[in-house]
């Protein structure tokens, strides 16, 4: 997420922290008017406390998603809490659900050691408590909150990717977004309200969770366009490709005469990056190609289904070209415009614009 900064990593996971979370240690500051030093170092060792809860809470979603094979790229601390960054969901319904329950599982697991611990050491664990009492007593009773909050049935919230989860076992997928998104409104509306009245924290979680509905609801409507579309079906299928030895200037002859083609470049028979026009400009003439094109950009297989997977490489990398191959073999390329027609309702391009075997 940009305004990042990286803080560390936990199990080859990336842990980074919103600029906006300085303004939380604005306000928990600017809150306590009055308190001694000690007082206000006590109440932010108590709100690192809380983020360290919720950075469990989240490595827990992560570590589930990386065993079934889903991409994660890191942890971002927000003021409201933590948000996990993986591709590929939501993913089939048992991954999901999988995925969303390991948070508050972890958290509930947190909140027995943290609970034992304080009875075997004779601290009281009842009546709950926050901000008072023993340490052990109090991060108790945050992570079964932090349990609790999380599991309430609004996406993207764990609960309600969940919900959705189990919709989706008995519907088709989009459905079962559309119904959690209603749910999930409703919720929002009421966190809101509540916000309104006693708590300025419930008001930004609710937009937050309004926002992510919004999103679900997009997600959903592009899926019922794409769903089971592979990379296969909207690729430009031919094996044309160019070898990594060919000079910038050949290259780029060839391709002048063909505006906007791309082409996959191969060093002996293997696919190891992609090539276009806009690739080659500012290059010495004398260049190789296999020194300029884009070898950072991922290789696609035909069997990848455009939802989600090619959205979010779309989304990541600012290519409007990919090589397409099997096995190291090229297979042909993906054009970005072909994925944008056919959100907007139009049929998939074929072929850009004209094959012909390059140099």
């Amino acid at each position: 997420m940009n305004g990042s900064l990286r803080i560390g990593r936990i199990a080859g996971i990336p842990i980074s922290v919103h600029w906006s979370f300085s303004l939380l240690i604005v306000l928990v500051v600017l809150s306590a008017p009055g308190s001694s030093a000690s007082e206000v170092g006590w109440l932010l060792l108590w709100v690192l406390a809380l983020f360290a809860a919720v950075t469990v809470h989240e490595l827990s979603h992560c570590v589930v998603a990386a065993r079934r094979g889903l991409k994660v790229e890191g942890i971002v601390l927000l003021p409201i809490g933590g948000m996990s960054q993986i591709s590929g969901l939501p993913g089939p319904p048992t991954v999901e659900l999988e995925v969303a329950i390991a948070g508050p599982l972890a958290s509930v697991g947190l909140a027995l050691v943290m609970g034992l611990a304080a009875f075997a050491t004779g601290a009281p664990v009842w009546p709950p408590t926050l901000f008072s009492g023993s340490w052990l007593a109090r991060l108790a009773w945050l992570n079964l909150l932090l349990a609790g909050f999380n599991m309430l049935p609004a996406l993207p919230m764990d609960g309600g990717r969940v919900l959705r989860a189990l919709l989706a076992r008995h519907r088709d997928q989009v459905s079962a977004t559309r119904i959690a998104a209603n749910v999930a409104q409703v919720i929002a509306v009421l966190m809101i309200v509540v916000g309104l009245l006693f708590d300025l924290w419930l008001i930004l979680i609710g937009l937050f969770v309004l926002l992510g509905v919004g999103a679900e609801r997009r997600s959903a409507g592009i899926q019922q366009v794409v769903d089971g579309l592979v990379v296969g079906d909207v690729m430009a299928r031919d094996p044309t490709s160019v070898p990594a030895h060919v000079s910038v200037a050949e290259l780029g002859g060839w391709l002048a005469a063909f505006p906007g083609r791309a082409l996959p470049v191969v060093e002996g028979s293997t696919v190891v990056g992609v090539v276009a026009m806009v690739d080659l400009v500012g290059r010495p003439a004398g260049a190789p190609v296999g020194s300029v094109c884009d070898r950072t950009s991922p290789v696609l297989d035909p069997s990848t289904p455009v939802f989600p997977a090619v959205l979010e490489t779309l989304s990541r990398y600012h290519r409007d070209e990919f090589a397409v191959a099997v096995a190291g073999v090229p297979a042909g390329v993906l054009y970005r415009s072909t994925v944008e027609q056919l959100l907007r309702g139009a049929g998939p391009r074929s072929s850009p614009p004209e094959r012909r075997r390059a140099a």
